[in-house]
């Protein structure tokens, strides 16, 4: 039976190293793998998961030609990446100059990354889609959300009102969008943003957890700002009851044999679904802590083994242990400003129930509060069986956290009311 202990002395090449893969790089020298990454920023205090890695790079992951000769200089023995489609993309590309395996494929990529291919898709297996129309001419009701069909991360994406909004909001949308094409929605705001979020294992599907979002309650319809997830959804069973057999067949219709999976959507008070985008990919959620603790599986693990091995046989999958922990993610965003001071997430690490803390911004980043999308400061996630304990911890990561702009001001942007995770899973 292969283990991931096997993989110890393989030589694994990361794309990227941003903050987001100091995990990545982390998990992996836990299984004694050398860790390469790559990003053509020589700042390691910005490209930190230089400081971890066992070797660094100043090449660009898009430089396909320079990284491929220097996978054969250095006997690179398998390559993964996360957290960003175009890194995906030029994964899958860079795998196959060098005949190493690769969890994707560029056709599911595209359908997993295109918007529209993705709502075609959901169409052939059943899987209910968010009400589009397909031009700004065609729109009846308003308010409607406006995005570039190939971007992620809420990049391009605004929320327009009216119908002067609505041409502002297609014109932006259509700059941020590498293929020039842009979808309009329906902006379901009486329901509950929902993800949910699975495992391909060697052809097997597994429904990993689900979250609930609350967004900013000083937003309004600007602009999408997701302050918290809440793990699991309230609305779990019923999306296993309503929608999940439809999600599976979906995955095996795309030919998905291994990789992690989420998908976005909304349930109304009658908790019927409906969905709108899709990641095949390592999410900014983070969750592998969580999944870990409940005894289920390390995602990261996923990524590791497919690209030593070409199949995900050395990572076990076990039951839930713990099926009543719950986890609330808090996303700390900023105002508008110059980053003078961070403080406060080493002290939130030491939490009873604290799982998981990053820090995604540096001093000195300029942030700017414009529609595209807001500067990510960081991010922490507490986990207990008692949601009371949870809020009390959020309570006090809150009053840590210290961030403020060059004039001494908070750059906080938006702060939960911790008062509604006590009661969320009532």
């Amino acid at each position: 039976m292969e283990r991931m202990q096997d993989f110890c002395g393989k030589r694994l090449l990361i794309l990227g190293a941003s903050p987001s893969e100091v995990s990545l790089v982390e998990r992996a020298k836990k299984y004694g793998i050398y860790t390469i990454v790559t990003d053509n920023n020589p700042d390691h205090n910005i490209a930190r998961a230089k400081q971890y890695a066992d070797e660094a790079w100043d090449v660009s992951w898009s430089d396909l030609d320079v990284l491929e000769e220097l996978c054969r200089q250095h006997h690179v023995d398998g390559i993964t990446a996360g957290y960003s489609e175009f890194r995906v993309e030029n994964l899958i590309k860079l795998c196959k100059r060098l005949g190493l395996p690769c969890y994707a494929t560029l056709e599911q990529l595209e359908i997993t990354r295109d918007k529209a291919k993705f709502k075609q898709e959901c169409r052939i297996n059943g899987v209910p889609v968010v009400h589009g129309y397909d031009s700004v001419d065609a729109v009846e009701h308003f308010p409607v959300i406006v995005k570039p069909v190939d971007r992620g991360g809420s990049i391009g994406i605004s929320v327009a009102e009216n119908k002067e909004e609505l041409y502002k909001a297609y014109e932006y949308a259509m700059e941020m969008s590498v293929c020039k094409q842009v979808i309009i929605e329906d902006f379901i705001y009486k329901g509950t943003k929902f993800d949910v979020y699975y495992a391909i294992l060697d052809g097997k599907v597994f429904l990993l957890s689900s979250n609930d979002v609350l967004n900013a309650e000083n937003n309004g319809f600007e602009r999408v700002v997701q302050s918290s997830w809440l793990f699991p959804s309230k609305h779990h069973e019923a999306f296993v009851q309503k929608a999940d057999p439809q999600m599976r067949k979906m995955i095996r219709h795309m030919g998905i044999e291994n990789g992690y999976i989420f998908f976005s959507g909304f349930v109304d008070e009658s908790e019927d679904f409906v969905f709108f985008e899709t990641g095949f990919r390592l999410g900014g959620g983070h969750l592998y802590e969580f999944l870990e603790r409940k005894g289920i599986i390390n995602n990261l693990d996923i990524f590791i083994a497919h690209a030593l091995s070409g199949r995900a046989r050395a990572v076990q999958l076990e039951a839930d242990r713990l099926p009543e922990l719950k986890c609330v993610t808090i996303n700390i965003y900023a105002k508008e400003g110059i980053l003078d001071s961070i403080v406060g997430f080493d002290e939130v690490k030491k939490l009873d129930s604290c799982e998981f803390a990053l820090v995604n911004a540096h001093v000195g980043q300029k942030c700017d509060e414009t529609k595209a999308i807001l500067s990510k400061i960081g991010m922490f996630y507490c986990c207990d069986e008692v949601p009371d304990r949870i809020r009390k911890d959020v309570d006090t990561a809150y009053s840590l956290i210290k961030v403020t702009d060059n004039r001494g001001q908070d750059m906080i942007y938006d702060r939960i009311n911790t008062s509604l995770i006590e009661h969320w899973w009532d």
